[in-house]
């Protein structure tokens, strides 16, 4: 089973050091400046684990045009899990929501969850 934390629940704060090391481990790769404070109180943050294992996170947000967008970071060796969190948290959302995948892993993540490539690297899923 996959459990889905926010920032402000107690069960957070477990995962909250090795979720910011991973973050910050991978956030050139991810195309994302901000700090990992900034991304949990300003973004739709949700960090999935299981069995007590932290898988990863994703968070969605608005860019300056009001387009809804995710972005997100995981362990490695971790796809399939990351296909079943993104394809759960795709649920809790309606309309359009765009993502840019930096690489290849990412990409196919995106195209097996229903998103269309629009650009090089933009995709987009109606929900």
């Amino acid at each position: 089973m996959i459990n889905v934390w926010i920032p402000t629940q107690e069960e957070f704060s477990e995962y909250r050091e090795e979720c910011k090391n991973l973050y910050e481990s991978v956030q050139d790769k991810i195309c994302d400046d901000n700090s990992f404070e900034f991304i949990c109180e300003n973004t739709l943050f949700y960090l999935f684990e299981t069995n007590g294992f932290l898988i990863g996170a994703i968070y969605y947000f608005k860019d300056k045009d009001g387009k809804l967008f995710l972005n997100g970071f995981a362990k490695r060796k971790m796809h399939k899990l990351c296909l079943e969190c993104l394809k759960m948290s795709l649920n809790w959302f309606k309309g359009c929501v765009y993502a840019e995948a930096q690489n290849r892993a990412s990409a196919l993540c995106l195209l097996k969850c229903g998103f269309v490539r629009t650009k090089e690297n933009l995709f987009k899923k109606m929900l």
